[in-house]
């Protein structure tokens, strides 16, 4: 049995911009990582906001603004329900990050 694999890079490939990339395995959508930029620019929401609905599962692989950053917002006001997967320290600490970024 052969599956097919399809990955499409939303940001983060040609510059310094935040990761976030979407994985396909046969018909299960993998969007890993969601980060966001220091500047909060709209522009990675709206790469993201284009396959919100074809997302399965997220899958962050490291606790920082610029891997995890934008997941509030995807969440919050776009509606995203899908399972997170992460590391433990990846969930504890992304908790703690975020926490201070909203406190800051």
């Amino acid at each position: 049995m052969t599956s097919i694999i399809k990955f499409t890079v939303l940001s983060g490939a040609h510059d310094e911009g935040p990761p976030c990339y979407l994985l396909q395995v046969d018909e299960f959508r993998f969007l890993i990582d969601c980060g966001w930029n220091e500047t909060f620019s709209m522009d990675v929401i709206e790469n993201v906001k284009r396959h919100i609905h074809q997302i399965d599962a997220i899958l962050l692989t490291f606790p920082d603004v610029m891997h995890l950053g934008c997941l509030p917002y995807l969440v919050g006001k776009l509606g995203l329900r899908c399972p997170v997967y992460a590391t433990v320290p990846t969930y504890k600490m992304g908790q703690m990050f975020m926490y201070d970024l909203y406190q800051s």
